[in-house]
C-alpha cells in the first residue's frame, strides 16, 4: 500500500501541472510539484505547499469575479451538484500575463467526497487564439476597405465638388470594420500648416481645424514629403490596468496610416486613417490605401477641372519662369510656342512650334541637356513642330492638376511665359505657391478679371473628357500633339506609341475606344435632322 501512494504521489509531481487535492470542507490535503514551485515563484503569502489552507475561503477573501465563480463551482462539486467544474481565468503577474484552465472532479475517500483540482497553462494556446482573432480581423479589414474603395470609387466619379468627395471618402472608411477615425486635409504650400476640411468617426474633438502635436504629425509629414503611405503604432499603457485583477489587455494600441492624395505627380492632400488593430497598416494594406489616395486625387482633379471649365468668371494671370532649364548658352534669340504638354509614365513630352530659321539655334541650345530633349518631328518652309521630352516635373500639367488652365506658353531665349485661368473662387497666391515649390524664381507680371461664356459646347467637352480614362486622355492628346491627326500624317501610330512608350497594337486600342467616346459625347445628344 506504501508503495502505490508513493508511486501515486511521484506521478503528481512528475506533471507539469498544479495540481491538489480537497478535502469535502475545501481544505487541502496534498499539493504536488508544480502547485508548491508556481507558489514559491510567485511569493503567495503562506507557505509554499499550502497544505492546511482552505481554498474556499481564499476565493471568499479574494473578492474577484473570477475567485467568486471558482468558489461556487467547487462548492457545488463537493456538494455533489456538480460532476465537473471548469473555469478558464487571468492570472498576470507583474512581469507578463498568463491564462490558467481550473479543472475540478470530484473523488470518494472513504465515503467522504473530495475535489481534484488542477490548474493548466494556457497561455500559449490563449495567445494563438488571440493571434487568430486578429489575423480573422485583419482579413476583413481588407476585405471591407477593398469593398469600400469600389463603391468609393463608383459614388465620387458623379461627385462635382471637393467637399462632397472627401465626405464620401471619410463615410465610407469609418463605416467599415477596420477603421475607427478618418480625417482628410489639405497643406498649405508656403507654411506647411495642415488644415482638416472634414472627419468621421471617433476622432475627438481635437481632429477640428488646424492639426498640430497629434498623435502620428511625424508620419503625416513624411506622407506629404515622400508622396507614399506612411504608417505608425502607438502603444500605451491602460491607466485602468491591474495585474492583480481580472484583465485581459494591460496596454492598447492606436495605429495610424496617413495617406497623401496625388495625381499628376501633384498633392491634393492628405487622408489619416486609425484603427485599434494591432494588424494594422501592413504592406498589402498600405497598397490599397495608396491606391485610394490615387483615386481620390483623380476624382478632385478631375472636379476642378470641371469647375474651371464650366465657371464664366476667371482670373487670368501672365507668369515669368526665368531660365526654365537653367543658364543657356546662346548668342542668338530663338522662341517655341508650346502646343500641347503631355504626361507619359513619369515624364512629360512638351510639343510645340518654331521658325525654320531657328530650328538649328534651338536643336544646338538644348544638346547639351540632360533633363530635356528635342526631337523635330516635322516641317514645313517657314515652321517646325517639334517634341521636348523632360526628365522632371513640367509645370503645365502640374497647374492642370488644380483645375488652372494653361492658355499660352512660350519658351523665349530660355525664358517661360504662361498666361493661366483661374477659376474665381481660387486665389493667385495658391497659384504662386504650387508653381514656387518648383520654380522658387517665378514672377507675376499681370492679373486680370475677365468673363467668359461656357456654353453648351464647354459642357459637352467636359462631359467627353470626363469620360475618358487617364491612359484614353493621355493617347488622344499624345496624337494630336504629334500631328498623328494631320494628312500627310506628322507622325505614325507606331512613332506615337514609342514616344508613349506602348506597343503600337495598345496604342490603336485605346485611341479607338478614345475616339469613339468623343464621337458618342459629340452625336449621341444631337436632334434628328434630314
Amino acid at each position: 500500500m506504501d508503495s502505490r501512494l508513493q508511486l501515486l504521489g511521484k506521478s503528481l509531481d512528475a506533471l507539469p501541472v498544479n495540481v491538489s487535492l480537497l478535502d469535502e470542507e475545501g481544505r487541502i490535503l496534498q499539493t504536488n510539484d508544480a502547485w508548491r514551485e508556481f507558489g514559491t515563484r510567485n511569493d503567495i503569502r503562506m507557505a509554499a505547499d499550502t497544505i492546511g489552507i482552505n481554498y474556499l475561503d481564499v476565493c471568499e477573501r479574494s473578492r474577484t469575479d473570477t475567485a467568486r465563480r471558482a468558489r461556487r463551482g467547487l462548492s457545488e462539486l463537493l456538494a455533489g451538484t456538480r460532476e465537473e467544474f471548469q473555469l478558464e481565468y487571468p492570472c498576470h503577474s507583474p512581469v507578463e500575463q498568463r491564462w490558467f484552465l481550473l479543472v475540478a472532479v470530484p473523488v470518494t475517500v472513504d465515503g467522504r467526497r473530495h475535489a481534484v483540482v488542477a490548474h493548466i497553462n494556457v497561455t500559449e494556446y490563449k495567445l494563438a487564439a488571440r493571434q487568430r482573432e486578429r489575423q480573422v480581423a485583419h482579413l476583413e479589414a481588407l476585405r471591407d476597405l477593398s469593398a469600400a474603395i469600389r463603391e468609393v470609387t463608383h459614388v465620387i466619379i458623379d461627385q462635382s465638388s471637393r467637399s462632397e468627395i472627401e465626405r464620401t471618402v471619410c463615410s465610407a472608411l469609418v463605416e467599415t470594420t477596420g477603421y475607427n477615425c478618418v480625417w482628410m486635409g489639405t497643406v498649405d504650400g508656403r507654411s506647411g500648416a495642415i488644415t482638416v476640411h472634414t472627419s468621421a468617426g471617433d476622432c475627438g474633438d481635437t481632429i477640428n481645424g488646424e492639426f498640430e502635436g497629434m498623435l502620428g504629425e511625424t508620419i503625416v509629414r513624411q506622407a506629404i514629403w515622400t508622396h507614399q503611405v506612411q504608417a505608425t503604432t502607438d502603444t500605451h499603457e491602460d491607466p485602468a490596468f491591474d495585474w492583480r485583477n481580472d484583465a485581459d489587455q494591460a496596454y492598447s494600441e492606436q495605429a495610424l496610416a496617413a495617406v497623401p492624395i496625388i495625381h499628376g505627380g501633384a498633392l491634393y492632400g492628405i487622408c489619416c486613417v486609425y484603427s485599434d488593430r494591432s494588424t494594422a497598416f501592413g504592406s498589402d494594406e498600405r497598397a490599397i490605401l495608396a491606391q485610394l489616395g490615387t483615386v481620390v486625387g483623380h476624382a478632385i482633379a478631375a472636379s476642378e477641372r470641371t469647375r474651371a471649365l464650366m465657371s464664366d468668371e476667371l482670373i487670368e494671370v501672365d507668369l515669368l519662369i526665368p531660365a526654365l532649364f537653367g543658364q543657356l548658352p546662346s548668342a542668338t534669340d530663338w522662341r517655341i510656342e508650346i502646343t500641347q504638354t503631355v504626361a507619359t509614365d513619369g515624364n512629360y513630352v512638351m510639343y510645340g512650334t518654331t521658325s525654320a530659321a531657328e530650328i538649328d539655334t534651338i536643336t544646338a541650345v538644348f544638346e547639351p541637356l540632360d533633363d530635356a530633349d528635342l526631337t523635330v518631328i516635322s516641317g514645313t518652309d517657314e515652321s517646325r513642330r517639334i517634341a521636348i521630352r523632360l526628365a522632371r516635373q513640367c509645370v503645365i500639367p502640374l497647374l492642370a492638376t488644380h483645375g488652372w488652365s494653361t492658355e499660352t506658353a512660350i519658351l523665349e531665349n530660355g525664358d517661360c511665359s504662361l498666361t493661366v485661368h483661374l477659376p474665381s473662387s481660387d486665389t493667385v497666391r495658391e497659384l504662386i505657391e504650387v508653381v514656387r515649390e518648383h520654380h522658387p524664381d517665378v514672377e507675376l507680371r499681370a492679373r486680370r478679371q475677365i468673363h467668359v461664356d461656357p456654353g453648351t459646347d464647354a459642357e459637352r467637352a467636359a462631359s467627353a473628357l470626363g469620360d475618358l480614362t487617364d491612359r484614353q486622355r493621355t493617347v488622344l492628346q499624345t496624337a494630336h500633339a504629334a500631328g498623328y491627326f494631320e494628312w500627310p500624317r506628322d507622325a505614325s501610330g507606331e512613332e506615337v506609341a514609342e514616344t508613349l512608350g506602348i506597343a503600337s497594337p495598345t496604342f490603336h486600342q485605346h485611341l479607338r475606344v478614345g475616339q469613339g467616346k468623343l464621337m458618342n459625347a459629340i452625336f449621341e445628344e444631337l436632334p434628328v435632322t434630314a
